[in-house]
């Protein structure tokens, strides 16, 4: 039993995130409804960042490894409907930029501090002063802006997906201030980022829902 408990405990976050992605895909598989599983599938991982940072982990290495892999799904997800459109090359190009700027971030900075080693395991401030930390101090969420954004150049993608891509640029800037606020502002966050993923919730529920009346009514008038 205290094995169980120990388990929970580290693993608790992580093993709701996928639980809460396995039965989502579970039941849009069933519903035959796909855009469910998109929008599902794309911010469970915001969650896990925001209940990382707000309570702390116990773990590191089970919340980095999650996080990875969350993460991994959430862009499989987006990538997925957007190369079923057309392609478009300033779309592509401002894509390509934003990854470019995030990947180069991630390589200067580190694995472990680009996924809150300092907020969550402790490691010693550092200051970085290698490009893009030269130009600006947020270069992974302007990366991420960048190439969530330019999904949005694409006409196509955006007359279907907009909300998709849209929400992924809310919750950046929302982990922005989540960052910006640091650790030490807890409560406020506990609450602020309840709030944000409840309407990221709802607006996700509505926007699948919309998309799933669209290509039924676009299957019919076929």
């Amino acid at each position: 039993m205290s094995r169980i408990r120990s388990i929970l405990g580290r693993r608790g976050p992580s093993l709701a995130c996928w639980t809460i992605v396995a039965a989502g895909l579970a039941g849009a598989a069933l519903a035959r409804e796909p855009a469910v599983a998109i929008y599902l599938a794309s911010f469970v991982y915001y969650g896990l960042y925001w209940c990382a940072f707000a309570w702390g982990v116990l773990s590191f290495e089970v919340f980095k490894r999650d996080a990875l892999l969350l993460k991994a799904v959430s862009v499989a997800a987006l990538a997925f409907v957007y190369l079923q459109a057309p392609p478009d090359l300033l779309s592509l190009g401002v894509i390509a930029l934003g990854i470019l700027l995030n990947a180069r971030a991630a390589a200067v900075l580190g694995i472990d501090r680009t996924y809150y080693g300092h907020e969550l395991a402790g490691l010693p401030a550092r200051r970085i002063t290698e490009f893009p930390y030269s130009l600006m101090s947020h270069p992974m969420i302007v990366g991420n802006v960048m190439a969530f954004g330019g999904t949005l150049l694409n006409p196509e993608f955006r007359a279907a997906w907009w909300p998709l891509a849209t929400l992924h640029v809310v919750l950046n800037l929302a982990l922005l201030a989540m960052e910006r606020a640091g650790p030490g502002r807890r409560p406020v966050l506990r609450l602020a980022g309840l709030l944000v993923l409840a309407a990221t919730a709802a607006a996700a529920t509505v926007a699948a829902g919309n998309h799933a009346v669209s290509s039924r009514l676009s299957q019919e008038a076929t």
